[in-house]
């Protein structure tokens, strides 16, 4: 799709550069480099900060893989960036900002090159561009020592904003309730960056199917963070059956951004939950995707063919890492997929090392990512020159 803007040219000694030909240039450089080019001149400046440009940078860029590594002694977390494809470390930086004390922040989620980040004991929730080295730490809106919340970001770009989505086990009362933070009233809060401020709205009826009284809807930081797809956050929930643990079973809940509306994803019925790890979602090529593990370390990879329509659930790929990956502690082994990548790369740790490997689902082959000492997390990033305090 071409910039409506396409009439405008640029001059550079006595030669005219049409603007498509500027913008496909200018969109495959690095988010470093074309910080440079705003200084080239006035019209560039305009250009590249024009939101059509920034989208195309944006989607132009190679997503990153980012590993979160644990505060050891007295030094802080750093962030590990590395290449998405062969995984070398691009650059490893310390968080902007101060931790406090006992500080074990966690992802929440990523999107437009921002990152989520949420600690639990000290109720704090920073956002961070890596790639500009900026970061914002959000107003507290409530004294929620004792509520349980499950968060989420995204980019909205009608509004050009950052939204975050913080679903609590507050009623409409203001009462804590149990751990199902998707009932039907319970407060969800956004935050907008553009309003630096934050607005309460009730959790809509979006699982009347499961109204029954043994049903409990909770979520466990250990099904990972939110992805954004299609302009739309989603997390992966967990249904809890109290009564019978072995009738538990995944969905998924979206939030439209720009709308700001909810809705649940139904998985396959024939997908069961044996662990309450190992399963996340993911962003395959543009299509939402979710993989879990079986108590027999087989993972298990599914695909939407057609977003929001659960009847386009397809198989992908179903592997056991036991006889994929390499057995270095005998039987006492056991590894643990930790993402999926766009480019079709499954992401798996091992629980008994520091050793991480990659599996190429396409071409069928593994690799070893060596050893990443002290991870506590890890998500995907894109770069972007997006500004956080303007």
């Amino acid at each position: 799709m071409a910039n409506p803007e396409k009439e405008v040219f640029f001059n550079n000694h006595n030669n005219t550069i049409s603007c498509d030909f500027l913008e496909n240039i200018l969109s495959k450089l690095d988010t470093k480099s074309l910080k440079l080019c705003e200084c080239v001149s006035k019209s560039w400046l305009s250009l590249l900060r024009t939101p059509y440009f920034i989208n195309l940078h944006l989607h132009s860029q190679q997503p990153h893989v980012v590993f979160l590594k644990k505060k050891v002694r007295k030094f802080y977390h750093t962030l590990s960036i590395c290449d998405g494809e062969n995984f070398a470390e691009i650059s490893l930086q310390k968080f902007p900002f101060i931790e406090r004390d006992y500080s074990s922040p966690l992802f929440m989620g990523s999107d437009n090159g921002v990152l989520g980040l949420f600690c639990f004991r000290t109720d704090v929730i920073h956002l961070w561009n890596p790639t500009i080295n900026e970061y914002k730490e959000l107003p507290i809106f409530l004294d929620s020592s004792c509520v349980d919340s499950v968060l989420g970001l995204g980019y909205d770009p009608l509004t050009n904003d950052i939204k975050v989505v913080r679903f609590t086990s507050l009623d409409e009362n203001g009462v804590v309730g149990t751990h199902n933070l998707f009932k039907h009233g319970n407060q969800v809060w956004i935050f907008s960056l553009r309003n630096n401020s934050w607005k309460k709205m009730a959790m809509p009826n979006i699982f009347s199917e499961f109204e029954i009284p043994n049903f409990d809807i909770t979520i466990s930081v250990g099904l990972g963070c939110s992805i954004v797809l299609n302009e739309c956050i989603h997390w992966m929930v967990w249904f809890v059956n109290r009564i019978g643990y072995n009738q538990s079973s995944l969905g998924i809940v979206s939030f439209d951004i720009s709308n700001e509306t909810f809705k649940h994803i139904k998985l396959p019925k024939t997908v069961k939950l044996e662990r309450d790890y190992g399963n996340n979602l993911a962003n395959f090529s543009g299509f939402l995707s979710f993989f879990t593990l079986s108590e027999f370390q087989v993972v298990e990879i599914w695909v939407m063919k057609k977003y929001g329509d659960s009847d386009s659930w397809f198989k992908y790929l179903s592997c056991n890492l036991l006889t994929l990956l390499p057995n270095r502690f005998g039987q006492s082994c056991s590894y643990i997929p930790v993402g999926f990548l766009r480019n079709g790369t499954l992401v798996i740790s091992c629980t008994e090392t520091d050793y991480w490997y990659c599996y190429d689902t396409k071409s069928r082959r593994v690799g070893n990512v060596s050893k990443r000492f002290g991870v506590s997390d890890f998500t995907t990033y894109v770069e972007s020159a997006f500004k956080l305090n303007d």
